[in-house]
């Protein structure tokens, strides 16, 4: 698959390549901080509620299962979220999307800190979870289309592990002043940090460049970005879209399931399904199911910690596997360790705090493989969807993993009730069928060098 794939059927000529015969440039490098920022924020809003429960619970005095409601329409709002924020983006434009994104998730945030009732705090998670969603994938685009095509596996992998590092500063945060300020407080300092960020986003951040190229009339400022990135001949590749003639035109949505694209489109999406459902059933669930098999709150929690700290590890030596060898290979041979990992869990004596050496190291292999897979695999789908599509392609398939998760939520308690052997057990199925979505694509990014990456 040629890059010109990778911009797009549909990008004029001049954009085919526009960035990736240049180095890469400290004004790129900057923007692509900037646009990863918003991913940071993403990851600690989205936690926050979490964080919180345990303060809240106790404060107003109601049922877990009350506040699991809650979480479950945030996840509803995700759902909406990424479908609607990709269509923005490729309608108006990423940096637009990716704006509103944030303000209504920050907005949301904010306001949080003032409810009175749950059903507030409800309503409130379900409008963050429609910014929420969005980020995710609007930034991974925008990151790619600011990225010359060696460096853009790493810079989308490490635009979506930002998620993990927002959790770990919303930890942080939590430990800090929940304590001395309460839980109000959290969301009150969350939210107003997040609202100044927006603010000066608005003034900074520039549009993708490979946006632009698709659109004529705003040659101007795209000549206007390439000049700040270095381009050698500015004028000529922002212009040339208007000298060869090349009218405006707007992908529309279908054109994902039509025949060049569905089987990407299907196969990114039922691999993004069961990737989520695997990794919030761990983030749900993980914990519980430890601690009703006999081991004590600090090793449940020390095993969903080293279940991230592998993920966020492993997604960056993925990015740099793929720079070497593509991501088919790759990411297939991920999911297939990671389920074979899910059945030595399953399969693993550990009633009553058994093997808890084994545990750890288990779920810390776990997210070396499995959860890095997931997060590698946007980089897949910034490849696979062209720049006319990108943003609703990976919205889309955004979508399918905010379902799984929404289902994983249901799901998670009737397997805690089936012991080790039910829980890793459905994990080490999802893996499988994680594994199989990734042998489905055919648009996986291939191997920097040859002929076909050039």
């Amino acid at each position: 698959m040629a890059v010109a794939t990778i911009e797009g059927s549909s990008s004029p000529a001049g954009s085919r390549g526009m960035l990736d015969d240049i180095p890469l440039s400290s004004y790129q490098i900057w923007a692509v901080l900037m646009i990863a920022a918003t991913v940071v924020l993403d990851g600690l809003d989205n936690q926050m509620l979490g964080l919180a429960a345990p303060s809240l619970l106790k404060e107003w005095g109601i049922g877990r299962e009350a506040l699991g409601s809650v979480f479950a329409l945030g996840f509803v709002g995700m759902a909406v979220g990424t479908l609607t924020s990709g269509w923005v983006g490729d309608r108006f434009g990423r940096r637009g999307a990716l704006i509103i994104g944030v303000a209504i998730f920050g907005i949301a945030t904010l306001a949080t800190g003032f409810s009175g009732a749950l059903w507030q705090i409800a309503a409130l998670k379900t409008l963050a979870g429609v910014g929420l969603g969005g980020v995710p994938g609007t930034a991974s685009a925008m990151i790619a289309e600011f990225t010359p095509v060696r460096w853009r596996s790493v810079a989308v992998t490490f635009g979506v592990v930002c998620v993990s590092i927002g959790g770990i500063l919303g930890g942080v945060a939590a430990a800090l002043i929940l304590p001395g300020l309460g839980w109000r407080w959290l969301f009150y300092i969350g939210g107003t940090v997040t609202m100044i960020f927006v603010t000066w986003l608005w003034f900074v951040l520039p549009e993708s460049p490979r946006y632009l190229a698709e659109r004529p009339d705003r040659a101007a400022e795209l000549d206007c970005i390439l000049r700040r990135i270095g381009h050698p001949d500015p004028a000529s590749a922002a212009h040339l879209p208007l000298a060869v003639g090349e009218a405006l035109r707007y992908e529309p949505m279908r054109n994902l399931f039509a025949p060049a694209l569905l089987r990407d489109t299907l196969a990114l999406s039922v691999a993004m399904f069961s990737g989520m459902f695997m990794i919030y059933l761990m983030f749900n669930w993980a914990p519980t199911m430890l601690n009703s098999a006999g081991f004590g709150l600090q090793t449940a929690s020390l095993g969903l910690t080293s279940f991230n700290m592998g993920g966020t590890i492993g997604a960056m030596i993925a990015s740099l596997a793929i720079i070497r060898f593509g991501s088919r290979p790759v990411l297939i041979l991920m999911a297939t360790v990671g389920a074979a990992v899910c059945a030595t869990l399953a399969l693993l004596p550990i009633s009553g705090g058994r093997n808890e050496a084994a545990v750890l190291t288990c779920l810390g292999a776990l997210g070396l493989f499995a959860s890095a897979a997931q997060s590698a695999m946007f980089a897949v789908g910034a490849h696979a969807f062209p720049t006319g599509l990108r943003a609703r392609g990976l919205g889309l398939m955004g979508a399918a993993g905010r379902i799984g998760a929404i289902v994983s939520a249901v799901a998670g308690a009737l397997l805690i009730d089936w012991g080790n052997l039910g829980f890793f057990g459905a994990l080490a199925a999802l893996m499988l069928i994680n594994a199989l979505g990734f042998i489905a694509v055919r648009g996986h990014v291939p191997a920097l060098g040859r002929k076909d990456a050039l």
